[in-house]
């Protein structure tokens, strides 16, 4: 069974580590062998196992639902059950390297951050195939909202859940609508992650090392337009504010990182997505924005070829600015 919970002991951790799944015990087994002992020496780290997997001897909290969730109730619940100062839920067929929370400890032990980015990198087989686990990656450190956003989409984007990390209690005492009109968005968890941004005083991002995400079957069967154009841009105004600049540079940020890094491929391959009039779905909330038609209208609209050559010219771009923001905002 089980062990004793750090709230069971009238204490309250530093992090809470939740993991939501179903259906994937393979892949479960395999992470919760790399944490065991990481969380044996930590006390200070919760462990909250969520759906349908049952580890022996391990210091966790285990909540199996009488019904299957959905992915947003499931993210959400993870995130109301955390009882640590800062949260991080964690996909079940990630891969969490050793010293990655001996690292973390360290880092949010001292001077309270608000919201923690980790640079991901994937893999296929074996998790650390790439040859990229690194237990002290390089550090960079932020005190605006804006050029953490910036930072954020030149390596990544806000809505791997596995590459967020928030201080609950900053989001807990600002006042922010219901997170549960995050369900069927696909995003409920850019509830939290915007919040916790637009009351940024500090945030973290960690350069690539500490995980790495399962790439082996990226399908998204769903409006990739209506989630990563439409919803992102409805999470923003729900939670930033229409009015704040912020907003206006989470929607620029998210054409310039995502739809960049990822939409070309899904063109070339489009049984790995649902691709639906993305450009007529993005139009009326993008079109005041320049960086739509100069950027991505080109990568949505033009055919194949000349697209691709758009998308190597602002790929370069972003590597050189990638290298800009490395050198001016390294801390360790």
């Amino acid at each position: 069974m089980p062990k004793a919970t750090s709230r069971e002991a009238n204490t309250i951790p530093l992090l809470t580590i939740a993991i939501p799944t179903y259906n994937r015990s393979a892949q479960l087994g395999l992470l919760l062998r790399a944490l065991a002992p990481q969380i044996a020496a930590l006390p200070q780290v919760e462990l909250l196992i969520s759906d349908n997997a049952s580890p022996e001897g391990l210091r966790c909290r285990y909540i199996r639902n009488p019904i299957n969730l959905d992915a947003d109730p499931n993210f959400l619940q993870c995130y109301q059950q955390a009882s640590g100062a800062y949260v991080w839920i964690f996909g079940d067929d990630d891969y969490l390297f050793p010293g990655t929370l001996n690292c973390l400890v360290q880092h949010l032990s001292g001077e309270p951050a608000d919201i923690v980015y980790m640079a991901p990198f994937g893999f296929l087989q074996e998790p650390n195939e790439r040859g990229l686990a690194n237990p002290n990656p390089p550090l960079f450190a932020f005190d605006n909202p804006a050029a953490f956003v910036h930072a954020v989409g030149l390596r990544g984007d806000f809505a791997l859940i596995s590459a967020i990390i928030v201080n609950k209690n900053l989001v807990e005492s600002a006042p922010h609508p219901d997170f549960t009109l995050g369900y069927r968005t696909q995003l409920l968890q850019l509830g939290w992650t915007f919040t916790a941004l637009a009351r940024m005083r500090c945030g973290l991002v960690f350069e690539q090392g500490l995980y790495s995400v399962c790439e082996f079957e990226p399908r998204r069967m769903f409006d990739i337009a209506r989630v990563f154009g439409v919803n992102w841009a409805l999470a923003a105004e729900r939670f930033i504010g229409r009015d704040s600049t912020l907003y206006k540079t989470i929607l620029n940020d998210q054409l310039y990182s995502w739809f960049v890094t990822n939409w070309y491929g899904m063109r070339r391959n489009p049984t790995i997505a649902i691709l639906r009039d993305p450009v007529g779905q993005m139009r009326p909330i993008y079109s005041r924005l320049p960086l739509f038609w100069v950027c991505v209208w080109p990568i949505l609209a033009w055919p194949m070829l000349p697209a691709g050559a758009w998308l190597f010219l602002w790929r370069t771009i972003r590597r050189i600015d990638l290298a800009l923001n490395r050198l001016r905002y390294h801390v360790r």
